[in-house]
């Protein structure tokens, strides 16, 4: 499977998804699968937008993870529209005893970046002073990560 997603971030930190299945919750960076006919940014963009409602100009790729069966491909974006937390994809309704769990729309602020998911993303996020500006630097050469 092809996912895509976005690194986008905002004076109170970077924008995820809390998601909370199983009794645990998690974060993750906005995305999902790309679909039919879909470039890879334009699925960001949508997923974006049914995720945190927002509208977003892509900047370019900046990582690209290797997570079981799945390549995930994420770009840096810069919110242009939209009100956050607005999303209305189908999985934004789903209750947290569901066998999805739920999806949340939140800002990570940056002393909790190492807890985001892609571990390799957050990792790397979370052991700079600068943040946005390494992931900025990652426009010339898209990190690779496989995750265990």
């Amino acid at each position: 499977m092809i996912r895509a997603g976005v690194v986008l971030f905002g004076a109170d930190g970077i924008a995820v998804i809390e998601r909370i299945r199983d009794g645990l919750t998690y974060y993750v960076l906005p995305g999902g699968q790309v679909d039919p006919g879909e470039t890879l940014a334009e699925a960001a963009r949508r997923e974006t937008y049914e995720e945190l409602g927002l509208h977003v100009r892509i900047h370019g790729a900046v990582a690209v993870v290797n997570f079981r069966e799945t390549t995930q491909h994420y770009f840096l974006a810069e919110a242009i529209g939209g009100e956050f937390g607005t999303g209305a994809g189908p999985e934004m309704d789903s209750p947290v005893d569901s066998e999805r769990g739920s999806y949340r729309a939140l800002w990570l602020p940056p002393h909790r970046y190492g807890e985001l998911k892609p571990k390799p993303i957050g990792a790397t996020l979370a052991a700079v002073p600068d943040p946005e500006a390494v992931v900025t630097g990652w426009l010339a050469a898209p990190l690779g990560f496989d995750e265990v």
